[in-house]
């Protein structure tokens, strides 16, 4: 065995030193075997020398500089790290002023057509009120304005809060009657006298009455406040009957005088005539509502005194009915 020629390393039967990897020469007695076309072995080269570096780059003026990173691998050239530049980034330069904008900024245009409505709603409300129903103005009265207005304006015929109400009104009323008879007695002794007021109490057994003929006489009443009066009516005698000591009945109401027409006459001069017939009860008739705040009860006609024990020459009336419709 031979030693290799480059570390000195006895070598052993392979083609390469297993020491430095060299390549075994041939042995001197087979050097003449070998081929002529075999290479001859080449020394190593050397290792090539490193790379100079570059210095650092200086990023142009107003370029925004990388943000910095850690190293890469692609950073590393022939197992040397590149340099990684730390010096510090320089602030980035001001920036010029651009050039005023020609274009304008489009505000919304809700609020001013907001404003807009109400401006025409004011407008009209203040045209409204300074022109009338036929759309002449307040300073100009013109020939027909003061007709104009009164029609337009005329009072409602919806009777007001302050009328009196519905219902029977008789006995809160006032008669004045044109003459009075002196009082009596009944039957009995009883004192019985005959006021105006007892045509008002609603007791058909007492009455008003005077001596004589009451045609032509009139009777006014005056009403608790203005009355809406639907209805008038009365008892057109003394409705009375009685019992002597003998027990005789005695017939006031055909005894005494009755009254057989009558004509009610209102505030605003509405009049109205009612005949009268031969009975006890309340005659009524109806009135077309008609506002008024007393009536004047005319007495038109009456009869005859009566005959018999019971006949008196009086004019009687034993009561009256006034119905309010307000």
């Amino acid at each position: 065995m031979s030693t290799c020629v480059n570390c000195g390393h006895e070598l052993g039967v392979g083609r390469f030193c297993t020491s430095c990897g060299r390549p075994a020469a041939a042995p001197p007695a087979a050097w003449r075997t070998d081929t002529a076309e075999r290479q001859p072995a080449t020394p190593p080269s050397p290792p090539p020398p490193p790379r100079p570096t570059q210095p650092p780059l200086t990023p142009p003026v107003g370029s925004v500089p990388p943000k910095p990173r850690f190293p890469l691998f692609a950073d590393e050239v022939d197992g040397a790290p590149r340099p990684v530049d730390s010096s510090p980034v320089p602030p980035p330069p001001p920036l010029a002023p651009t050039a005023p904008s020609h274009h304008r900024h489009r505000r919304p245009w809700g609020p001013w057509v907001a404003v807009a409505a109400v401006l025409v709603l004011v407008a009209g409300l203040g045209i409204w009120l300074l022109t009338d129903d036929d759309g002449s103005t307040a300073t100009d009265p013109g020939p027909d304005r003061s007709a104009n207005r009164s029609a337009s304006h005329s009072p409602s015929k919806s009777p007001p809060s302050d009328l009196v109400p519905a219902g029977d009104v008789t006995a809160d009323s006032t008669a004045e009657v044109p003459a009075t008879a002196p009082p009596n007695q009944d039957v009995q002794g009883n004192r019985v006298d005959f006021a105006a007021a007892n045509m008002l109490d609603g007791v058909p057994e007492t009455c008003w009455r005077m001596a004589g003929d009451g045609t032509g006489k009139e009777i006014t009443i005056t009403l608790p406040g203005e009355t809406v009066v639907s209805s008038v009516g009365l008892v057109n005698g003394y409705a009375k009957t009685a019992r002597d000591a003998q027990g005789r009945e005695l017939d006031w109401y055909h005894g005494n005088r009755r009254v057989l027409s009558v004509e009610w006459v209102f505030d605003d001069g509405t009049t109205l005539s009612q005949d009268l017939e031969d009975s006890t009860a309340v005659q009524s008739i109806d009135v077309d509502d008609v506002r008024t705040s007393s009536i004047t009860l005319r007495l038109v006609s009456v009869s005859a005194p009566g005959t018999g024990r019971a006949a008196r020459d009086n004019t009687a009336i034993s009561d009256l009915s006034i119905i309010s419709a307000s």
